[in-house]
């Protein structure tokens, strides 16, 4: 049972328990909190003063919005919980789940990515993605629509298990270097944490995306990923791998911080209207599909500039820099080119971002990482009951 205070549900005591433990209980509560009894009930409850929650804001903004249990029990809330220190095998565990949601995921959508790529590099033959489906079917048959499959599992695999943990490792560490602060901070701290692993992850993927985007735009270049990286690196020097670099951190840096900070704005504003997601299972994974399914859109509009600008360089053998990239763009139609193939990328990147969310927290949770195993509930007024009874 539980009282109101604010937005915060306080717990109610039986008569019993309150007169028998009372003074040892009041010890315990912050400065504007007491017993009451109320004599419709005929029990003691908890009472706060008018001005509570205000003297309190630092306080009661670091709780959760997990139900408290009746006894403050170890399922208690803020402050008695907290986040456990992470060792190196939590941060191994990490990475498999990051390398496992980002390859798997995007193996899985290929042939949506394969039709965006064509639509980017070549628009006059691929205008739109229904007739770019159609068309890519007539010509290269089923597997077309998996071309430069390789190259896209291994390096978002790589990406995935670099990425995530460093930005798990960052956004710790900046709360914990935060304090009380970082109650309201939350948005800054995983903005500052995604876009410091998207930039380092960038250079691991870049090679990847250079050799996938050649396969897909040049079906017969070269006739497996490993002959397409020699003829590259022989005819355009080892670079060309890497010169895409630019564009790429102006892609990935704004997509991963529009997709992990949308997401978690969006997950805590559904886990505060429905709380009792928080302790189901199912319920959690639901709620991280459709906060991945808004991250989606956000990163999706924020990181098409750079998305094109390196099917452009990359499309073919090329001297351009990402700079004469986008402005060859922006020649041929306008500023407008820069957004091209974003209709498919609406509904491309929703897709996968909110199937990425949904696969690492449930490979997280299967390797005991999710999120309740990563916090220590200290049972403090449970435990002084039970001692004074």
């Amino acid at each position: 049972i539980s009282a109101s205070v604010g937005k915060w549900n306080a717990p109610m005591l039986s008569s019993s328990s309150a007169s028998l433990q009372s003074s040892q209980f009041l010890t315990l509560l912050p400065s504007g909190l007491g017993l009451e009894y109320d004599s419709n009930q005929k029990r003691y409850i908890l009472a706060a003063t008018d001005d509570f929650a205000e003297r309190n804001a630092e306080w009661t903004s670091s709780f959760s919005n997990r139900p408290l249990d009746p006894e403050f029990g170890p399922r208690g809330r803020s402050p008695i919980e907290r986040e456990v220190q992470l060792d190196v095998s939590s941060y191994l565990r990490f990475c498999i789940s990051g390398a496992i949601c980002c390859s798997g995921v995007h193996l899985v959508v290929t042939p949506i990515d394969v039709v965006k790529t064509k639509i980017q590099t070549d628009p006059a033959n691929y205008p739109g993605a229904l007739s770019g489906f159609q068309r890519l079917l007539e010509e290269r048959g089923f597997g077309g629509f998996f071309a430069g499959w390789v190259p896209t599992t291994i390096g978002w695999f790589v990406w995935g298990a670099f990425t995530y943990s460093l930005t798990e490792f960052l956004r710790r560490l900046l709360k914990a270097e935060l304090g009380p602060l970082a109650g309201s901070l939350e948005v800054p701290i995983v903005l500052t944490a995604s876009a410091v692993g998207a930039f380092f992850g960038v250079f691991l993927l870049c090679p990847f995306e250079a050799v996938r985007i050649r396969s897909v735009s040049q079906p017969d270049y070269a006739p497996n990923p490993i002959a397409i990286t020699a003829r590259m690196v022989k005819e355009e020097g080892a670079m060309s791998l890497f010169n895409a670099v630019p564009p790429l951190l102006l892609k990935e840096v704004p997509f991963a911080m529009a997709k992990f900070s949308t997401f978690a704005v969006a997950t805590r504003l559904l886990f505060e209207a429905f709380p009792a997601a928080q302790e189901d299972v199912r319920l959690s994974l639901v709620v991280s599909l459709m906060g991945g399914a808004i991250g989606g859109v956000a990163a999706a509009i924020v990181s098409n500039p750079g998305d094109a600008t390196v099917s452009e360089m990359k499309k073919s053998k090329t001297e351009l820099s990402a700079f004469d990239a986008a402005k060859q763009l922006v020649e041929i139609g306008g500023f407008p080119n820069l957004m091209r193939g974003l209709p498919l990328r609406m509904a491309f990147y929703p897709l996968v971002v909110s199937l990425q969310f949904l696969v690492y927290d449930s490979v997280r949770i299967s390797l005991g990482i999710g999120s309740d195993d990563l916090k220590v509930y200290l049972d403090v007024l449970g435990g002084a009951l039970r001692d004074g009874g």
